[in-house]
């Protein structure tokens, strides 16, 4: 059976910098401790772009403005097949308060994502870094 997501990431920045996250728990145990992206699952009928605002709000306690939307991603793996929208979002503060699924956090520059340890599948947002 294959099992089927939509998720939401925010490339999150303010002042020329943007923010990661480092996972302190996750359903796929290979993703403790590694760097991504705010973010999460699409509730039932929530759009992509509140899923987004809402997520960073809970992981971060941070508000920001949607910039712009980006490309999707898909990811198919043998057992599933995700659609992630990616919005590039300006926070309104800096001022990061972790919630218990993340460990820590940095504001870093766009060229030193690709130089983190990343969760599954965050290499594939490298791009939108690099472009920045």
């Amino acid at each position: 059976m294959v099992h089927k997501f939509l998720i939401s990431r925010g490339i999150v920045e303010n002042n020329g910098k943007f923010l990661v996250l480092k996972k302190a728990n996750d359903f796929i145990s290979e993703n403790i401790g590694k760097w991504e992206c705010p973010g999460g699952k699409i509730v039932d009928g929530e759009a992509p772009r509140d899923t987004v605002l809402r997520e960073l709000k809970e992981e971060t306690n941070i508000t920001g403005e949607i910039v712009k939307e980006l490309p999707k991603i898909y990811i198919k793996t043998e057992n599933a097949e995700s659609t992630c929208f990616v919005f590039l979002i300006k926070a309104n503060d800096k001022k990061v308060e972790l919630s218990n699924e993340h460990s820590e956090f940095k504001w870093i520059k766009p060229k030193k994502f690709k130089n983190l340890d990343l969760v599954k599948f965050a290499d594939l947002l490298i791009n939108y870094f690099e472009e920045v």
